[in-house]
């Protein structure tokens, strides 16, 4: 988040924060002079993969049982999730673009964070959808319609997405409420393999519809 003044703000998000963001901005919850949605998803990995019909809702239901269980629970998060080779894996297959750019220390922090107390329930909400914040791309695209004529909004879609998540940043392209679209070079977490190139477009927008104060 960044302040333009002293009573004004801009948020920025990435990700599923960005389309969270949105919502709340759309449900006056949050009132920011604008938005910048840097690779914004809205669909956890299986949704995304496997869609959302009340079987498979059954079955993330169950998966979540399950990795919240006490024994069975950790042995999969401990081979699924908290493992630095998996996380190196995930990585270097789609969540950066460019494989080189997965360093030892990256993986390193990456692994330190699935230590954290109460990690191990985070990636069972995320990869069954529990996180998510609407439940198609129709209402994906709705929610940025509702900030037309209020919040502009800035959309920043990755030129190395992996295919399903790039079609959902392709379908806000033209979108109503989007103020302005833009490609850089990334996949996931553009904001943390080329900091700098999304730093700059981010600066871009901030010029062009406000008086930035030094």
């Amino acid at each position: 988040m960044l302040h333009t003044s002293d009573n004004d703000y801009v948020v920025f998000g990435g990700g599923h924060a960005a389309t969270i963001a949105v919502r709340a901005a759309k449900k006056g919850l949050v009132k920011p002079k604008a938005i910048a949605a840097v690779a914004p998803t809205w669909a956890g990995p299986l949704p995304i993969v496997f869609g959302r019909d009340s079987s498979m809702e059954t079955r993330y239901g169950l998966l979540r049982g399950t990795l919240r269980a006490p024994a069975v629970g950790w042995m999969m998060y401990n081979v699924l999730v908290s493992n630095e080779k998996a996380i190196q894996s995930q990585y270097k297959s789609h969540v950066y673009a460019n494989p080189e750019n997965v360093t030892p220390s990256i993986v390193e922090s990456r692994y330190a964070l699935t230590k954290q107390k109460g990690a191990r329930y985070v990636p069972a909400a995320f990869l069954t959808g529990l996180l998510d914040p609407v439940n198609s791309r129709e209402e994906f695209v709705e929610l940025f319609a509702g900030l037309q004529g209020n919040i502009p909004a800035l959309v920043m879609s990755t030129a190395s997405a992996p295919k399903r998540s790039k079609a959902e940043m392709e379908s806000l392209r033209g979108a109503k409420g989007v103020s302005k679209f833009v490609e850089v070079t990334g996949a996931l977490l553009p904001q943390e393999e080329y900091p700098q190139i999304v730093a700059e477009e981010l600066y871009r927008f901030l010029l062009e519809n406000f008086e930035l104060k030094a």
